[in-house]
């Protein structure tokens, strides 16, 4: 292991490894301060520029993205009272509030030392967690592995989707999506044109899903850009420069940083609901002549150090088991099976020097991520006053061209348009599309799984009732049940505060 982690830092440092982190910061804050855009918007886009890179240059390129743009949603959140992404919605309830108190500057600091605070502790996790996982991983037969891929599926479509039904749904169409193609049998199956052989390409159906419905969505509800006084910003502060500060807030970064990392470890858990939990933990224990309720620092602290302590730690999961803990991981997982790196057990044992200047490149990119917030955060601000229709357009062409890049293929284009306007119509009708991508990801392995456990142990009874296999199931059933449960009660609250249920 330390043989790996020398020859990761060797490699995390080289120029052109070092130049596509730079680039994918300055990227990823640009999209994330711009509220409507996402890191997955960023990385869908740029995911065929991987082609050109080696592996690991590739995806550390789209990890310095994820976390910068899940820092940047947080800017447009404290300035404008508008999250840059979903993870940030809680860091906007006492930043903004800082924000109308001439405290702008002392809540953009905060976030991003949270952030950076939160990224480094895992970067550590997906160091130290992995390769144990991933041994324990290795004891799994093919009936644990489909057991766990349902496990993580569920838990994503039951505990991130808001609605099961809605949740279920779009599974469905994503498990219907990956059997079109060669089946495990070599049979066949719903193929209407030569170019769909193989299945759905990668890039253009990523670049379909993530980029387009949202441009889409925001200019048919005509989204606008507010104006916020950037000479707030322009005010020195010197907050977490102190001995003081860090001894006040310690203990509030600690506990949101563990409670990111758990949940992103955990799949269908994810940045938006470690921030959520750590700001109720932190006015939970709030001492008195707290500031909450009229913008107090702790409550931009704690979201942010849990929004990215979860980003690189969903990428435990992802990397060793197969099962990624969030959207964002399902595009990493795609730059790496696009170079031949199939995610799951043996990944670490076929490609340990890339996967750990992966891990040590994340801790290079949150240094990055930092020195660019420090000096830059209030100019990136501006980006929010970028008028959305010379932004849109933009966009989207440089969108069908990756599409089109990925496989010199006209067909890839229409294809991108196709799933963008379908996305956009999911999305119209508040269906997940996190959950679509997980079962086209998830469709093949599970199949292929499946059919392995019936042929190696004879039946399926035999099979399913393993024990890891059953506890695997058992909680499956779990989520589920907790997530019809959490949908009965609010409906049945809706009612009695005078609101009807959705």
């Amino acid at each position: 292991m330390e043989h790996l982690i020398l020859l990761g830092i060797g490699n995390a440092f080289a120029p052109v490894n070092l130049g596509a982190m730079v680039l994918g910061v300055i990227v990823g804050m640009s999209f994330g301060a711009i509220p409507g855009l996402s890191g997955a918007t960023a990385m869908s886009l740029l995911l065929p520029l991987t082609f050109v890179f080696r592996a690991d240059t590739g995806v550390l390129f789209l990890i310095a993205i994820w976390n910068a743009a899940v820092y940047a949603g947080s800017i447009s959140a404290i300035c404008l009272n508008i999250p840059g992404n979903a993870a940030a919605a809680a860091c906007a309830i006492e930043g903004h509030m800082m924000a109308q108190r001439g405290l702008a500057r002392r809540a953009l600091r905060a976030s991003i030392v949270g952030a950076t605070i939160g990224g480094f502790v895992a970067a550590a996790s997906l160091l130290f967690l992995s390769p144990p996982l991933a041994e324990l991983a290795l004891t799994f037969g093919p009936a644990e592995m489909f057991s766990f891929a349902v496990f993580g599926m569920a838990a994503v479509v039951s505990l991130a989707s808001g609605s099961l039904v809605r949740g279920l749904c779009s599974t469905c169409i994503g498990l219907l999506i990956a059997a079109v193609g060669t089946a495990p049998t070599g049979d066949m199956r719903l193929v209407f044109t030569a170019e769909l052989t193989t299945g759905f390409p990668m890039i253009p159906t990523l670049v379909g899903l993530f980029t387009l419905p949202v441009l889409l969505e925001m200019l048919y509800h005509r989204r606008r850009q507010m104006v916020f006084d950037m000479h707030a910003l322009d005010a020195p502060e010197t907050f977490l420069m102190r001995w003081a500060d860090w001894a006040q807030h310690w203990f509030t970064i600690a506990r949101s940083a563990v409670i990111g990392v758990f949940l992103g470890v955990v799949p269908g858990h994810g940045p938006t609901i470690a921030s959520f939990i750590s700001l109720g933990e932190a006015r939970r224990s709030a001492r008195p002549g707290h500031q909450f309720g009229h913008g107090d620092v702790a409550g931009v602290l704690a979201p942010e150090t849990a929004a990215n302590a979860a980003v690189f730690s969903s990428l435990v999961p992802a990397l060793t088991l197969g099962i990624p803990g969030s959207v964002d991981a399902v595009i990493v997982m795609a730059a790496l099976t696009m170079h031949g790196m199939i995610p799951g057990p043996m990944l670490l044992q076929n490609s340990g020097e890339t996967l750990y200047t992966v891990f040590v490149g994340a801790f290079v990119a949150n240094a990055l991520m930092l020195c660019f917030a420090l000096v830059g955060a209030r100019w990136i601000a501006r980006i929010t006053r970028v008028p959305l229709a010379l932004l849109a357009p933009m966009i989207i062409v440089l969108s069908l061209v990756g599409a089109f890049a990925a496989n010199s293929d006209v067909f890839d284009v229409y294809l991108a348009l196709a799933m963008g306007l379908g996305g956009f119509v999911l999305r119209l009708l508040r269906m997940p599309l996190a959950a679509l991508v997980l079962g086209m990801i998830l469709g093949g392995p599970l199949e292929t799984y499946f059919l392995q456990a019936h042929v190696l142990y004879g039946s399926l009874w035999a099979a399913f009732t393993r024990p890891v296999c059953l506890t695997l199931l058992l909680l499956t059933l779990a989520a589920v049940s907790y997530s019809l449960v959490k949908e009965f009660r609010a409906r049945q609250v809706g009612p009695r505060l005078g609101h009807a249920p959705r």
